[in-house]
């Protein structure tokens, strides 16, 4: 029997190496070296691709799906290559950063992924307060000084897909705040999209 791609490591594996064209937010269109840099990051990415695949093809090659020695191999395999999309991530920089970080996030890819991939975490840039107070305001309809006593701007946490920020309320009573802003997800979308249009652009000027 030939094994095939475990389906929850292309689900992991896709949504960062599709961005295998893909460029930073800052990226400059007619820049010479923003030309060059893209190319190579697409080629890091399609060789990631391209090793990733193999390794899953041939290491659990005629194994039955339902056998021990299959799951302890798919295991290995899992980590192997979430090493080699961490190691992506970290080197192409950028988008890759940020959509590794979602990633890690997801329940549904495999736990060597999500557990080799939260190390991105470390990597988040907190958002300005006066994105959050919008939040905040959108959700509860109210300014934070009607609701609060007082209220630490800066936060004492914040990932790819939430910043927590602490907070008194009016009866004395000491809370963690959690947002979850809906943007975070349309932003990733946008960026994405942008990102790709514009270095698939120059990648076929140059042919």
């Amino acid at each position: 029997m030939v094994s095939k791609f475990p389906a929850k490591a292309t689900a992991a594996f896709c949504l960062i190496t599709a961005g295998c064209f893909s460029s930073q937010a800052n990226f400059h269109p007619f820049s010479d070296s923003s030309v060059c840099e893209g190319i190579l990051r697409s080629s890091r990415a399609i060789c990631t691709v391209a090793i990733t695949v193999a390794d899953y093809k041939y290491s659990l090659y005629g194994l039955p799906n339902d056998c021990d020695e299959y799951r302890r191999l798919l295991s290995e395999v899992h980590l192997r290559s979430a090493k080699r999309l961490l190691k992506l991530c970290e080197i192409n920089k950028g988008f890759y950063v940020k959509a590794g970080q979602f990633v890690s996030s997801l329940r549904q890819i495999p736990k060597e992924y999500s557990l080799t991939l939260s190390s991105l975490q470390d990597q988040v840039v907190p958002y300005d307060f006066k994105v959050i107070k919008e939040v905040l305001v959108s959700n509860l309809g109210q300014d934070p000084s009607e609701l609060f006593t007082w209220f630490n701007e800066q936060p004492i946490a914040a990932a790819s897909i939430a910043q927590v920020h602490h907070a008194m309320l009016k009866d004395h009573q000491e809370v963690a705040i959690k947002f979850f802003p809906e943007f975070r997800f349309l932003w990733l979308v946008s960026e994405f999209t942008e990102a790709i249009s514009l270095e698939l652009g120059e990648l076929y000027n140059c042919l």
